[in-house]
C-alpha cells in the first residue's frame, strides 16, 4: 500500500492547528469540546502512525526499484 506523504503531512498539520484552536476557544458545552478534541487527537495519532509507516516503507521501495 502506497501512502501519500503530502496528504498525510497536510492532514496532520491541519489536525494539530485545529486542535490548538479548539483547545483555546470557549465552548458553552464542555462535553462537546472534549469530543471534538478527542476526535482530533485520534486523527493526529493516526496520521503520525501513517507517517511512520511511510518512512519505513521508503527504503524498501528504493531497494525493489534498484533490481528492476
Amino acid at each position: 500500500m502506497k501512502i501519500n506523504k503530502d496528504l498525510v503531512d497536510a492532514v496532520m498539520m491541519l489536525s494539530f492547528i485545529i486542535l490548538v484552536l479548539v483547545g483555546s476557544s470557549d465552548f458553552t458545552n464542555a462535553a462537546e469540546k472534549n469530543i471534538i478534541m478527542g476526535g482530533l487527537g485520534v486523527l493526529s495519532i493516526v496520521m503520525i502512525i501513517l507517517r511512520i509507516i511511510q518512512i519505513r516503507q521508503a527504503p524498501q521501495e528504493e531497494e525493489s526499484s534498484e533490481y528492476n
